[in-house]
């Protein structure tokens, strides 16, 4: 008998990325008018528009509200820098586009008015958790929740998800251009297709060439077999139970008339 191996393994998980498309805008609206109550709030949140079936627009408070809303498909998250750092490798294109993916924190405070607030919320917070600034840290966008405050220049601050106990340096990633302080948008592009940006502190702008980018996780092998045989029990389940349901009302028709 031969002896034989695989010299490979099929990966537990298969991602893809792609590009928002513009199906989700109306219930995205929605939920902003709903889970918010001041117009400054409405306001920053409320700025995704479309063109040719994609999402235009971004900000960190928008993404981060899209991402807790619940609209997001099931196993679909925001795409961190390294979900980006793949894809571009792997031939996603952004010519002309900025993609945000999370924020980047230096120092407790910041010298620009509307961030000090958020920045010293934040810093706070970390330091509750003791996870120590150093050189700055990158927060994805999956590690926060987004509340009103009336104090703040945009009626919203940052508010880091329960069970966050550290954090990415931001001396473990290469910037083209870094804030020297405070609290700003990580991003991917503005200055050029592979740029990778964390001095834009304007956190409530969104520009029309701004682009959301979903990663979203598939199960392979054995995982794979075991999601589609839930989706088929549930709907052999479902269609059971409709079929009882007809039977019922039928029987009693017939025995009405009987």
């Amino acid at each position: 008998m031969t002896r034989e191996i695989i010299l490979y393994e099929v990966p537990q998980n298969l991602e893809t990325v792609k590009i928002l498309d513009n199906s989700l805008l109306g219930a995205y609206n929605d939920s902003v008018m709903s889970s918010y109550n001041s117009n400054k709030a409405r306001g920053v949140l409320n700025r995704f528009s479309a063109r040719n079936r994609e999402i235009e627009g971004s900000n960190p408070f928008m993404l981060v509200h899209l991402q807790n809303s619940g609209l997001l498909p099931a196993r679909t998250k925001i795409a961190t820098r390294q979900n980006l750092e793949k894809a571009l490798k792997l031939g996603l294109k952004l010519p002309e586009n900025y993609v945000d993916f999370g924020l980047t924190l230096k120092t407790a405070g910041d010298s620009h008015f509307p961030n000090d607030l958020p920045a010293r919320i934040l810093a706070e917070q970390l330091k509750k958790r003791e996870i120590k600034l150093e050189s700055g840290k990158l927060i994805p966008i999956s590690a926060l929740k987004v509340i009103e405050n009336t104090d703040s220049a945009y009626g919203l601050v940052f508010d880091l998800k329960d069970g966050i106990k550290e954090l990415e340096d931001l001396s473990q990633f290469k910037w083209n251009h870094q804030k020297d302080n405070g609290l700003a948008c990580a991003g991917l592009g503005w200055y050029g297709r592979s740029n990778w940006f964390s001095d834009y502190e304007n956190l409530d702008y969104s520009f029309d060439s701004g682009r959301v980018v979903l990663v979203t996780s598939f199960a392979t092998s054995r995982n794979f077999l075991d999601l589609k045989l839930k989706e088929l029990w549930k709907k052999r389940d479902k269609e059971i139970t409709l079929i009882q349901k007809r039977y019922a009302e039928e029987e009693k028709i017939l025995l009405d008339n009987y």
